[in-house]
């Protein structure tokens, strides 16, 4: 967490004044050479929510530029998704962190990659301006960035796209192919366009089968609970008590279901105790799998429980029934790409207020706490049981 700090700090006072000063001895005229595309060189290196947001987009620029060598130039918070993607055909794991311990590691760094020379750079990056300085000293032809309120990284890209607060991110990242003439200009898509994807394999699904049957887990009902958010999301997680006190009802209602805990190592602090108070009739697997095999247990559960973090767009992709929390997150935005996926937004007065991802409105949020128990554990009980509420829906009517 400090670490992120830090490196936001060093970013935005140094990163701004040093794009800036650049831009004006490096930025010229140059011309897209959109009928001699060989190398692509592809740039985001966070986060694995975002990671999976650009699969859509990779997919499409794949298939139009399907003799185009694609590189992904990622980190190692996102490396683990991004090595899945069959639409890369080259990754390099940028370790920024290193560039801060030591300024010498970032030209050893930028040496090597100028070894390439790229037709075009997209940067994917909503506001680092580290990837605006990766861009700079890049052999290229042409680069394409966003325009983001106040972040002063755009100046550098031969072309732009605005980024939007009122788009999902999978379709400010679809924007990003708009220069190159492959997507509307309008930025219109078509939901099918759009589609997540997670890179499972038949020994994912086997690991997952098997695991249902050591566990008699085949005739349950199977929801998840993630209770984590990362070590950058804290203001995002919804309160241990209360994913206790909604497991606890749920097992009262029906004592079929199974609460199966997924989280990273890190997250045990949270899956640990969580597991402990429900152990009868909960699994602990926080920690103890790959993030491809957590995928496919999660893809047999009949739902997902979490707040907004990498889980949620993973269990959209494999196709559980998701129920997102939000409190300081826009689901606008941010939300799980999915018709069938559920929301419960804080009624808090001044929630959502992210933009970036870390631009926190206050700084203790208190709008996870408006999101009750009752209103969770209902919103579940309709989905597993909508015939229940029938009636409801009909005097609503």
């Amino acid at each position: 967490m400090r670490r992120k700090k830090i490196f936001r700090f060093f970013d935005r006072y140094l990163g701004i004044p040093i794009v800036l000063f650049l831009a004006l001895f490096t930025r010229r005229k140059r011309r897209l050479p959109i009928e001699n595309i060989q190398n692509i060189l592809f740039i985001k290196l966070a986060a694995i929510g975002d990671a999976i947001l650009l699969i859509p987009t990779l997919r499409k620029l794949k298939s139009s530029f399907p003799n185009a060598k694609i590189t992904f130039m990622c980190s190692d918070i996102n490396v683990s998704v991004i090595e899945k993607i069959p639409y890369i055909d080259k990754i390099i794991n940028c370790r920024v962190y290193d560039f801060l311990k030591n300024p010498m590691n970032f030209y050893r760094f930028v040496k090597e990659l100028r070894k390439t020379k790229y037709e075009v750079v997209i940067d994917a990056g909503q506001w680092e301006r580290i990837n605006s300085l990766i861009t700079i000293f890049t052999k290229r032809d042409y680069s394409i960035g966003f325009r983001t309120e106040w972040q002063w990284k755009h100046v550098v890209n031969d072309a732009v796209t605005a980024h939007s607060r009122t788009k999902h991110e999978v379709e400010n990242f679809m924007d990003l192919l708009i220069p190159l003439g492959i997507v509307p200009i309008s930025g219109e898509y078509d939901y099918d366009d759009l589609q997540l994807e997670f890179f499972l394999t038949k020994e994912h699904r086997l690991f997952s089968k098997d695991f249902w049957m050591k566990n008699n887990l085949e005739n349950k009902t199977v929801i998840c609970f993630h209770p984590g958010c990362g070590e950058n999301g804290k203001p995002r997680e919804w309160a241990l008590e209360n994913y206790i006190s909604v497991g606890k009802r749920l097992h009262d209602s029906d004592k079929n279901i199974v609460i199966l805990i997924t989280g990273t190592n890190y997250e045990r602090y949270l899956c640990d105790p969580l597991y402990e108070t429900l152990k009868d009739y909960s699994i602990n697997t926080a920690g103890k799998f790959t993030l491809e095999q957590s995928a496919a247990l999660v893809e047999n559960a009949e739902l997902m429980l979490c707040s907004n973090t990498g889980i949620l767009h993973v269990s959209t992709c494999v196709g559980t029934r998701t129920i997102g929390l939000h409190g300081p997150t826009n689901p606008v935005k941010w939300g799980a790409y999915n018709k069938n996926a559920i929301t419960i937004q804080s009624s808090k007065f001044c929630s959502p207020c992210l933009y970036l991802g870390h631009d926190y409105g206050c700084n203790k949020p208190t709008c996870m706490m408006e999101i009750t128990p009752d209103e969770v554990y209902l919103r579940i009980r309709e989905v597993l049981h909508p015939e229940l509420f029938l009636n409801v829906v009909e005097l609503n009517n």
